[in-house]
């Protein structure tokens, strides 16, 4: 207890202390309240000279107990809490959207660490992304998800946990569908980004194919949408081959295609990847286009995208009370029954 900040320490709900004012009521009543006389005696003056057993010098903690613990509950529903809020911080200041490919090509299995150990493309991708987003500890982040359609995943958040929960159930399939239309993830990003008013706005696209279908508008009509918006858009074109060995995806199931012994499908795949966009995209938006074959190169390229789009500012940050109202509760409850149990056993007054 020699760190507590009892500074901090507020109630949530003080009008509640009102009910203090019953006890003295509650006091003033019991002593008005007449008792009849266990045994009456011409006189008591030989009664005063005899010893008080130790159960006749606490008769009077029942009673105590039982006022304590109704203060304890009393403080209890006011809602003490630990006020956290209002901590300066230093902060980037960096809004960012992150933009995932959940086509059927992200099941390839050309970015596994080795044969014996498969790992599809996007299970690297989401293992580098969590190492990024917990880096980026006061940065807004929001995921989108897309494979023909965009799929909000979550909006801008500070909450890394619930992001992090986000992230984990991403899988190829969670949006019903297998093409690819890159425009589709700018548009939603862009939409996210563009209200908010903030120092630097960033999304960054990682994909491993090309628009399919073809879109009814080019990808670049977005991309001068967002340099209008000063918003920057890093593409990541991901893969280590074209061809590669994948698994396939079981529409039907919405999840990896599997032989009646429960046993992967495995086939070799062509996966086109249209850099040429990607780069384009990048250069519109005064951003950077990457290319990643292995974890290490995609984990290189997000530390260098957390380096780029750093411009340190302080900010305030509200964080959430810490309720401390279960404490005085659990207290209160034990000192009631506590007395409760003293008056009808060892205290116990006959009558």
């Amino acid at each position: 207890m020699e760190n507590f900040e009892w500074q901090r320490l507020s109630l949530g709900e003080p009008y509640w202390l009102c009910l203090l004012l019953l006890i003295p009521g509650l006091l003033w009543m019991s002593r008005k309240i007449k008792k009849p006389q266990a045994l009456k005696f011409s006189s008591i003056l030989e009664l005063r000279n005899t010893p008080m057993s130790w159960k006749a010098k606490i008769l009077w903690l029942p009673k105590f107990l039982f006022y304590f613990g109704l203060i304890l509950t009393i403080f209890s529903i006011a809602r003490p809490r630990l006020d956290q809020s209002t901590q300066r911080i230093i902060s980037s200041g960096v809004d960012i959207v992150l933009g995932i490919d959940l086509s059927a090509s992200m099941l390839a299995l050309d970015m596994s660490p080795s044969p014996n150990n498969p790992n599809t493309r996007l299970d690297v991708v989401k293992e580098v992304i969590k190492e990024f987003i917990n880096k980026r500890k006061y940065d807004r982040i929001g995921l989108v998800a897309f494979a023909v359609d965009p799929y909000l995943v979550s909006a801008l958040t500070l909450d890394k946990e619930y992001l992090q929960s986000n992230l984990a159930r991403l899988k190829v399939g969670l949006t019903e569908q297998t093409g690819t239309n890159i425009g589709s993830v700018l548009a939603e990003g862009i939409n996210r980004l563009r209200p908010l008013e903030s120092k630097s706005k960033i999304l960054i696209l990682l994909t491993d194919g090309k628009d399919e279908p073809p879109p009814k508008h080019s990808p670049l009509v977005y991309a001068e949408g967002a340099q209008k918006d000063k918003i920057k858009i890093y593409t990541i074109a991901i893969g280590a081959s074209t061809r590669t060995r994948t698994y396939l995806y079981d529409p039907n199931a919405r999840d990896i295609m599997r032989y009646a012994n429960g046993t992967p499908v495995v086939e070799v795949a062509e996966y086109p990847v249209d850099k040429e966009i990607l780069q384009e995209i990048a250069q519109r938006t005064d951003a950077n286009f990457f290319e990643a074959g292995d974890k290490s190169t995609l984990r290189s390229i997000y530390d260098e995208i957390d380096q780029l789009e750093k411009t340190d500012i302080e900010l305030e940050v509200n964080a959430l009370y810490e309720d401390l109202y279960q404490w005085p509760l659990a207290c209160g409850f034990i000192v009631l029954i506590l007395g409760f149990i003293l008056e009808h056993s060892i205290l116990l007054r006959i009558p």
